[in-house]
Order: C-alpha cells, then sequence, then structure tokens
C-alpha cells in the first residue's frame, strides 16, 4: 500500500485543483529511488500546505494542527486579484493491492471537504461516510492523525520534550495497537453506558415493585366481586332491553301519528296560502288603482295637449297679423358706423370748406365780408368738434321713411302663407284630440265598474280564507302536542341511552329481545322486579368496594413491565462482565505488543544514535511514575488560609525515560544536549519507531532544517534504507535530501496569491543528462 496521488483544491494557497503524483510508474518493493517524493520551494510558497493538507485528508480536527484558529481557516482566503472560495476539497488516492485497508477495493480514495458554512463531508470512493470510519480503517492501516506519517519539525523535538507518560502514548502508537486502543476506548464508553442503564433500570425496579403489590391485591379484590359485577350485567340488559323496546315502540306510533298530521297540516297549508295568494292579488287589485289613474293622467295630458295646441294656435295668428302690419310703410332708422372711409369723406368736405375760406379771405374788399367768413369759419369749426364726437361715439343713427323693398315683400308674402298653413295643421291636429279625448272619458268610466266588481269578489275570498286558516291552527296544536308527547319519549330514550353507556360501557342499540326473554318484557311488574334487583346488586358492588376497571390491565402491564425490567437488568450486568474482558483482552493485547515493539524500538534507537552520531551510546528505559491527584479545598477556607490545593500520589503509571550519551561526552540529562545534537537524538528515535513499524507513507516537514552537511548526507543515507518499506515525502531545503528523491515538486506562488507546482523525474533527468 502506498500514497499514488494527493488532489486540493480550494485548500489554503492552493486555489486551483492541483494535482500530486507520487511514485509513479514505479513499485517500492524494488527498492528504487522513487520511495522518496521531495517538495521544495521558497519559504511562504506553499510547501507546508502539502503536510496540512495530507493531516487534514485523514481527519486531523484540530484547527491548531493545521496552523489555523477554525475550521474555515483552510479555506482560500482570497487576495487583491482573487476572490476567497467556498469549499475547500482533498483527495488521496491509495494503492490498496495488498488490502492493508480492509475494504475490498484495489484503489481507495479518501476524500474531506469542508464548506465556509462550518459543514464537512467524508467519502470513500465517492460513498459519504462518518469521520469515525475513516478513523477505524486508516488505524488498521497505521496510518492516523496521531501517528507519525506527517512529522513537523516542532514534532520530531516533541518526543524529547514530552514526559515519560506522553512518551509511552507515542510508542503504543508506533506499536500498531492504535485499533486496539479504540476498541477499548469504545469498549469503556459502552460499559460506562451500560452501567447506567443498569442502575436507571434498578432504579426503575425499586420504584415499580411497591406499585406492583399494591396492584397485585386490588385486582385479586376485582376478581371477587367480578361475579356480582356479572349478575348486575345481566339484570342490567334484561331491564334496559325492556325499557329500549318499549320506547322504540311508542316512539315509532307517534312518528307514524307526526306524519300523517303533518302531511294534512301540509295540504291545508297549501290550501290557505293559495286562497292568500288570491286574496293578496285582489288586494293588490283594489289598492292599484294604476290603471284608472293612467286612463286619467292621460285624459289630463290629452286636455293639457289640446291647451297646448290652441295655444300655439293663436301665436299663429298673432304672426300672421305682424306680418301684414309688415308690408306697410315704414319709418327707418338706420345706424351708420363711423369708420375710417366716414372720417376721410368728412375730412375732404371740411378740407373743401377750409380751401373755400381761404379764398374768401384773400377776395376780401370789405369790413362787412369779414363777418361772414367769421361766421363759416365757426361752421367749419362746429363740422370738425361734430366729426370729433360722432368718431368717439363710433355711429351715427339717420332717420328714414321707406317702403318695404320688393324682395323683403316678396319674404313676407312666403312667411304669411307658411304661418297660414301651420294654423290649418293645427286645426286638423285640435279636430283628433277631441274625439281622442271623448273615447279616454269612456275608458275610464269602464274602469272605475270593474274595481268594483274586484271588491265584492275580495271580500268573498277572504272569508274563505279564514275558514281554511281557523282549521290549520286547529290540526297545528294537535300536532304540537304529538311532537311534544314524542319529545318526551325521545328525552327518557336517550336518557337510557346515556345510562348504559355509562353502567354498561355499550349502546343502546345493541340491546335485542334475546337479553329480554318475552314472558319477562310483557308484564310491567317485571320492571319493578328488576329494578328492585338492580339496586340490591348495585350495594354489594359498592361494599366490595370501587375498584377501577382498567386496573387489572394496569397490573397485567406492571407485571410484565417489571419481569422485563429484571430481565434487562441481568443482560446488562451480564454485557458489563463482557465489556470488561474484552477492556481486559485490548489491555493485554496492548501491554504484549508494546512489550515487543519497545524491545525491537531500543535496539534499533542505539543502532541508528551510533550511525548518526559516529559512537556514544543511547538507551530507552521504562520507569514507573505515581500519578499526582490535585484535592481542592473549600473556596472559603481557601480564601481565609489562601493556600493553593493540595496533591496525593495516586495509581503508579509505566512512562519511558530517554537517555543519550554521544561520543566523547558525559551527559546525564536530554537538557544537557545542544540543539543540532537534540535534533539528532529525535531523528534517530524518530527512524527507530519508523523501522519498527514502517507506516505506509510518511510526510517529513523540514525536520532535518537544523542539520549540517555530514549530519543531512547521514540522515538522508538512512531515509533511503527506510525508503524500501515507506514511502516518504519530504518537504525540505536540504540539497542532500533533494539528490535522494525520485521525484520532486516545485512550489512557487504567483502574483495573485496561488501556489503552483512544477515537477521533474531525477532519475529520467540523470537519463537524459547522460
Amino acid at each position: 500500500m502506498y500514497l499514488k496521488k494527493l488532489e486540493m483544491s480550494g485548500f489554503k494557497s492552493f486555489a486551483n485543483k492541483m494535482v500530486l503524483d507520487f511514485l509513479p510508474d514505479c513499485d517500492i518493493a524494488n527498492g528504487g529511488r522513487c520511495g522518496i517524493t521531495a517538495i521544495v520551494g521558497p519559504n511562504g510558497s506553499g510547501k507546508s500546505n502539502v503536510a496540512d493538507a495530507i493531516r487534514f485528508a485523514i481527519g486531523e480536527q484540530s484547527s491548531k494542527n493545521l496552523r489555523g484558529k477554525k475550521s474555515e481557516d483552510v479555506i482560500f482566503a482570497g487576495t487583491d486579484k482573487k476572490t476567497r472560495l467556498g469549499v475547500a476539497s482533498v483527495t488521496l488516492h491509495f494503492d490498496n493491492s495488498d488490502k492493508r485497508i480492509p475494504i475490498e477495493f484495489a484503489e481507495v480514495l479518501i476524500t474531506r471537504k469542508v464548506y465556509r458554512s462550518g459543514e464537512s463531508e467524508y467519502l470513500i470512493n465517492g460513498a459519504h461516510v462518518r469521520l469515525m470510519d475513516i478513523v477505524d480503517l486508516l488505524a488498521q492501516a497505521g496510518i492516523g492523525k496521531d501517528s507519525y506519517c506527517v512529522i513537523t519539525q516542532g514534532m520530531s523535538d516533541a518526543v524529547l520534550n514530552a514526559s515519560p507518560v506522553e512518551r509511552r502514548s507515542i510508542f503504543e502508537d508506533a506499536a500498531g495497537v492504535k485499533q486496539y486502543q479504540i476498541e477499548k476506548e469504545r469498549a469503556l464508553r459502552k460499559l460506562e453506558s451500560t452501567r447506567e442503564n443498569v442502575e436507571r433500570a434498578d432504579g426503575l425496579i425499586a420504584e415499580i415493585e411497591p406499585h406492583l403489590k399494591n396492584l397485585r391485591r386490588q385486582a385479586e379484590k376485582a376478581s371477587q366481586g367480578k361475579d356480582v359485577a356479572q349478575k348486575l350485567r345481566e339484570k342490567q340488559l334484561l331491564l334496559y332491553g325492556f325499557l329500549w323496546n318499549s320506547f322504540q315502540g311508542e316512539r315509532g306510533a307517534l312518528v307514524t301519528e307526526r306524519d300523517g298530521m303533518q302531511k294534512e297540516v301540509f295540504d291545508l297549508e297549501v290550501e290557505t296560502n293559495t286562497l292568500s295568494r288570491e286574496v293578496t292579488e285582489v288586494s293588490k287589485m283594489m289598492e292599484d288603482q294604476s290603471g284608472e289613474e293612467i286612463a286619467n293622467h292621460e285624459l289630463m295630458k290629452l286636455r293639457e295637449e289640446a291647451n297646448t295646441f290652441l295655444r300655439d294656435r293663436s301665436i299663429i295668428e298673432g304672426k300672421i297679423e305682424i306680418e301684414k302690419e309688415k308690408q306697410k310703410e315704414q319709418e327707418v332708422v338706420r345706424v351708420i358706423p363711423v369708420d375710417l372711409e366716414y372720417v376721410r369723406k368728412a375730412l375732404e368736405e371740411i378740407r373743401a370748406n377750409q380751401q373755400e375760406l381761404i379764398e374768401r379771405i384773400r377776395s376780401v374788399e370789405k369790413l362787412e365780408d369779414l363777418q361772414d367768413i367769421r361766421e363759416f369759419a365757426q361752421v367749419i369749426k362746429q363740422k370738425l368738434h361734430d366729426l370729433d364726437e360722432k368718431a368717439s361715439e363710433g355711429s351715427v343713427k339717420e332717420k328714414r321713411i321707406i317702403a318695404l323693398p320688393d324682395e323683403e315683400k316678396k319674404e313676407s308674402d312666403k312667411r304669411l302663407t307658411a304661418l297660414t298653413e301651420e294654423r290649418e295643421r293645427l286645426n286638423k291636429h285640435l279636430e283628433v284630440l277631441q274625439k281622442t279625448l271623448t273615447e279616454k272619458e269612456a275608458s275610464l268610466v269602464a274602469l272605475r265598474e270593474a274595481g268594483r266588481k274586484s271588491r265584492e269578489m275580495f271580500f268573498v275570498k277572504e272569508k274563505e280564507w279564514r275558514e281554511k286558516e281557523f282549521r290549520l291552527t286547529k290540526l297545528k296544536d294537535a300536532l304540537n302536542e304529538v311532537r311534544v308527547r314524542l319529545a318526551r319519549v325521545e328525552v327518557r330514550e336517550e336518557d337510557l341511552v346515556t345510562l348504559v353507556r355509562e353502567e354498561l360501557a355499550m349502546d343502546a342499540s345493541e340491546l335485542t329481545y334475546k337479553e329480554a326473554p318475552v314472558h319477562e318484557t310483557t308484564q310491567p311488574i317485571e320492571r319493578e322486579r328488576l329494578e328492585r334487583e338492580i339496586a340490591r346488586l348495585k350495594v354489594e358492588v359498592e361494599h366490595i368496594g370501587t375498584i377501577d376497571p382498567l386496573v387489572v390491565e394496569e397490573y397485567q402491564e406492571t407485571e410484565k413491565r417489571f419481569v422485563f425490567l429484571t430481565h434487562e437488568s441481568t443482560d446488562l450486568k451480564q454485557a458489563m462482565e463482557s465489556l470488561r474482558t474484552v477492556v481486559k483482552e485490548m489491555d493485554q493485547k496492548i501491554d504484549e505488543a508494546f512489550d515487543e515493539a519497545f524491545k525491537e524500538i531500543r535496539t534499533k534507537f542505539s543502532e541508528y544514535f551510533k550511525i548518526i552520531f559516529g559512537g556514544g551510546k543511547a538507551e530507552l528505559e521504562i520507569v514507573k511514575i505515581k500519578r499526582r491527584v490535585r484535592l481542592s479545598q473549600d473556596t472559603d477556607e481557601n480564601e481565609e488560609d489562601g493556600e493553593d490545593d493540595k496533591e496525593q500520589e495516586g495509581e503508579t503509571e509505566l512512562g519511558i525515560e530517554i537517555f543519550a550519551c554521544p561520543p566523547g561526552k558525559k551527559i546525564t540529562h536530554l537538557s544537557m544536549l545542544s540543539g543540532g545534537e537534540r535534533s539528532l537524538t529525535s531523528l534517530a528515535l524518530l527512524f527507530a519507531i519508523i523501522s519498527h513499524n514502517p507506516p505506509p507513507f510518511a510526510i517529513l516537514d523540514e525536520v532535518e532544517a537544523a542539520l549540517d552537511e555530514a549530519n543531512s548526507r547521514r540522515f538522508s543515507k538512512m531515509l533511503q534504507e527506510l525508503s524500501t518499506h515507506t514511502q516518504f515525502i519530504a518537504i525540505t531545503h536540504n540539497r542532500e535530501t533533494m539528490s535522494q528523491a525520485g521525484l520532486l515538486y516545485g512550489v512557487t506562488m504567483g502574483a495573485d496569491g496561488v501556489s503552483q507546482l512544477l515537477s521533474i523525474r531525477l532519475d529520467q533527468a540523470e537519463k537524459l543528462k547522460s
């Protein structure tokens, strides 16, 4: 099994879809250099995001371990040139030819998606699964978020800084007991859940048991009164059956009588309503004087029309007289407008007079002539004054007596002829109207005679209608009496239905003659005897005690539940024992695997330590450590005394202590090692763990950053040896590590803030170079 391919889309700086192929066309079993893939690139280009993507896909839930604060930090956040994305997706392609992942697929695809809303999806070969399913499968294959398949520089040094108990957990992961630990944890959770269920079941049993005893006593008492209740029920069925059938017979007879009377009432109502309508119609005819009123109105209208014609004839005769007067001579007053033409003519006349005045002045010889000239000048002045007044008034009236012109006389003759013809036409209309008036007056007399006959018919119909109404009232009173009797029977019947439902819990319609023999239902005295017996049996039932009819059913249900809970408690206790056995077996398997792994890792650690340092001594020892348990005091005492919480020793735990001494030095504690020595020691322990239980693949994120050139060569040599069993993906800046890689990926970041990939096959590049 190995990692064939990694697909990323929207994960951190890898906004676009990126695919990293590992070990293309190569087999780890051949021992070739293709077992190592190197990922290089400048700082900040996004190299370590590849390691984060793999850790994300195998189920890492801690945002801190993914170098973020919240889950959406793994989604591409966007840059100035590229918008942010809403989902991040990572898919791991595994070659599962050896079925190390226990599913029947030669290739396994594990996908994890996270959305900006916080939702996550987990898929195996495209099928949705739970996170727990992925963790279980990968744990059985030796892969997990807590295993050493993804190692950063801080993680490699953390094993030295860890406490002995924490180191034991690391060695247990290396021993491949993760699946046993998961099984143990599940068994412990089930054990705790089962223990709680046992407590609840025992609590319910303790609560139910006293109630069950009380119900048992009541059930026994109820069985004693069962016979009395049965007798009471038989008597009640007998009596109530008799009453029910009596009520049914009486009700049937009353219903038949009511229906007959209702039919008779209906028929009489129809006759009464018919007479009522006839009386109403005659009454309306009497009240409706519209025909007579219309005739009278038309008569008045005709008289008005005749008067109108007479008036029009008088007007026309007046117009005829006027036209005759017009044909005589008339004094005409004509109004002449003082317009520009009128003024011009007047001014010409005045100008001529002025010219004449000037000539007369020139030719004057005597003093007496001047007086004439002065008077003539006054005349001219008066003409100017008159012209000014006429111009201000706008018109001048001139009176003239003239005879009618010939044309106007002809027009007048025409009008006179037309008026004469109109007068003749009106005379003919008046003759027709006079004839119509005579006919309308005769019609009005006939209408008044018809109204008198209608009044006589009204009195006859009204008398007949009152007689029918009286008979109908008496019949309705008799019908109401039958209905009252029927209502009483129905009330008694309803009371019986209610009584049967309350006492017998059944419907009254179910009572038949089979429950009431004929000889017992035909005599009224039997009813009294049955009533007395029923009353006596009721007293006996009350004396025995009021027992809930459902108490027996409740007792049976409670007893059934008590038995169920008792068996359930027993089964749960057996399950607890089985779970304790499982936990004990898991502890035994974990201890056995741990002991075997510890011995081999201790030997390998010593070997790799000597290889890296060229000598020296390194040991791993199991130590016993007593757990410290903190005892908290009361708050009031702490405030008064100012003392901290106290501690006491608890159970003993096993831990692992590391002793390392480089050649030529005398080191008694790890804290005395230099930074480089600590890094080399942690790498030696890391290689020892990997050599014991080689994971299918391992991601090394700049774990050799602190090594010098000589130690880097040793590191790369050991990495090459281990690559025959483990596929390594090294994120590095180290040239020695790069030289051991069969495939080299370069990571760069463009101006848009998105990481890009380029790759090269070093073995193929060497062949091309040669």
